[in-house]
């Protein structure tokens, strides 16, 4: 079944009613409701994935805060063949390695024993990191050890059938149809010799429970015994229908493009019931995220889409909340780049209702089911704040916490604001250092910007000695930019006194909001370089 959201009240409720409302003729009460999601680790892995486990997750949680048994279960299809190429190389310098299962092709980095390896256990980091704790299925495994040979038999004895399912959706022709129904096996299946997957199955011997192959890339002709040494995989929209018969697989997301009449689930659902005799999942229609001037993030995106980079950015609790406040339904868009100001800030606005007690009652479940089982900071500190904290002092977060501590009205040491904020301090020197925004990289002068200085009017000079004069005052943004202001009418600088701390502090024209420039830098630093040896 297919379901798309109406709008009924909190998504998350109308999705487990309707759920629920489904399976009422499968009799679940008996057994655990499973719920899946999973993909294939072909590349590095972009953030738009975690939409689909994190829906999942929050139904399979939803449902045991209903009091039903139910387990999320994550499949990895590390048995697929090797054919996306990761945006840091070229199909050049991988050619050996296409068309091998990714369970057998190398980690070009080096740091896994195979490529799909890597990536699976990146992913796996994030999803922990955000409080999604799954069943992992790694399919390489499942036919390894033959778990699925009878399905694969079945499928085999089955086959033109299958081919009858699968040619209806595919927009082939009638005549077209005729010449291929005899030729067609629903295998994909790895060369003993050569490893790759450019193979044709030539025959299907049922009483010897044998198959024979040709290679069309190294010539080689085999054969493989179905229940003892075979190397390959059913076809995927047979091979995800085995996965529903086999797990009883009662929910499982699914992207827009997946539910279209001739999708995937559709075919599979085919298969799952005339072909397996099982039964069809509900599926939940989910809609994809973006990113400015991107409708929807993917793998051919690079950085700036990895699943890792956003964890790495955003607190545990603010990803779980931008995915659980916007409805599976409705696309929306992140932005993590200079947009990241925006995005903590609203998060902020958000728990300062909660606090407050000005705030609905579901905007209070939203927020605890958003906390649950994650890190978070237990002081907020501004990001903006933060990032500039860590720019003027070069990185160094006990530095930066024992600056932030006097503007912060944190009631402890920088070691203590270190634990309570290390979510948000984590994250923000990982966007600072890690992500390259090196125009956020802030370093204050070394030294006295005497040509600076000499560049400076009469009425500037006497403005920036009486700021030198007031430092003992900048303790919070609020109070500096009185001062700040007043000095500079008193004084007839007016905005030249604010181009004058940037340029003698950091040698540029503009910089981070001054007021916390001011407030966070060291007096005895301030002291030299805005007055130098000057009296």
């Amino acid at each position: 079944m297919i379901y798309e959201l109406k709008g009924t009240g909190f998504w998350l409720d109308e999705a487990c009613d309707k759920l629920l409302e489904y399976l009422k003729d499968l009799d679940p009460d008996s057994r655990s409701i499973i719920c899946a999601a999973g993909m294939t680790p072909s590349a590095p892995i972009h953030f738009g994935i975690l939409r689909e486990v994190a829906i999942s997750s929050f139904i399979t949680d939803e449902l045991v805060r209903r009091r039903r048994k139910a387990s999320l279960v994550y499949y990895w299809d590390d048995y697929d063949h090797f054919c996306k190429i990761p945006y840091y190389t070229t199909k050049d310098a991988v050619s050996e390695h296409i068309g091998k299962t990714l369970r057998d092709v190398p980690d070009f980095n080096g740091s896994y024993n195979s490529y799909g390896e890597h990536y699976m256990h990146e992913f796996e980091e994030c999803v922990h990191k955000c409080g999604f704790f799954p069943n992992y299925n790694y399919q390489s495994r499942m036919y390894k050890f033959g778990l699925y040979a009878d399905r694969i038999r079945a499928a085999l004895n089955k086959r033109k059938e299958i081919f009858d399912i699968v040619s209806r959706s595919s927009g082939m022709s009638e005549d077209e149809a005729s010449v291929k129904r005899d030729s067609y096996y629903p295998l994909e299946v790895y060369c003993d010799k050569c490893g790759k997957d450019s193979t044709v199955t030539t025959s299907w011997n049922s009483e010897k429970d044998c198959i024979e192959y040709t290679c069309k890339n190294c010539g080689h002709k085999g054969s493989y015994i179905i229940g003892k040494d075979f190397r390959g995989k059913l076809a995927w929209k047979v091979n995800w229908a085995t996965r529903w018969s086999d797990d009883c697989v009662c929910y499982e997301s699914s992207g827009e493009n997946q539910l279209t009449d001739t999708g995937s689930y559709s075919v599979s659902s085919r298969v799952a019931t005339e072909i397996f005799g099982g039964h069809v999942p509900f599926s939940l229609l989910y809609r994809f995220i973006g990113m400015p001037g991107i409708a929807k993030v993917s793998r051919a995106q690079g950085e700036k889409t990895l699943a890792t980079r956003l964890t790495g950015v955003l607190e545990p609790c603010i990803v779980r909340w931008l995915l659980l406040k916007n409805p599976p339904n409705k696309a929306f868009s992140v932005d993590i780049e200079e947009g990241i100001f925006r995005i903590y800030h609203e998060w902020d606005a958000f728990v300062d209702k909660i606090e407050s007690g000005e705030c609905t009652d579901l905007d209070r479940r939203i927020y605890n089911i958003s906390m649950e089982g994650v890190e978070f900071s237990k002081f907020r500190i501004p990001f903006r704040t933060i990032i500039i904290a860590l720019g003027i002092c070069d990185g160094n977060k006990k530095t930066a916490a024992q600056q932030m501590l006097k503007m912060t009205g944190f009631n402890g040491t920088a070691d203590e604001l270190l634990v309570a904020a290390h979510s948000r301090i984590n994250a923000a020197y990982y966007w600072l250092y890690k992500c390259g925004h090196v125009e956020n990289q802030l370093s204050l002068r070394a030294s006295f910007n005497d040509s600076a200085w000499q560049e400076l009017s009469d009425a500037c000079k006497n403005a920036v000695m009486q700021v030198c004069r007031n430092l003992d005052s900048f303790t919070n943004e609020d109070d500096a930019k009185k001062i700040l202001y007043d000095i500079a009418s008193q004084t007839g600088a007016d905005k030249d006194l604010f181009h004058a701390i940037y340029m003698l502090c950091l040698g540029k024209e503009r910089g981070p909001k001054l007021t916390t420039l001011l407030c966070l830098t060291q007096k005895e630093k301030l002291l030299a370089l805005l007055k130098g040896d000057n009296k």
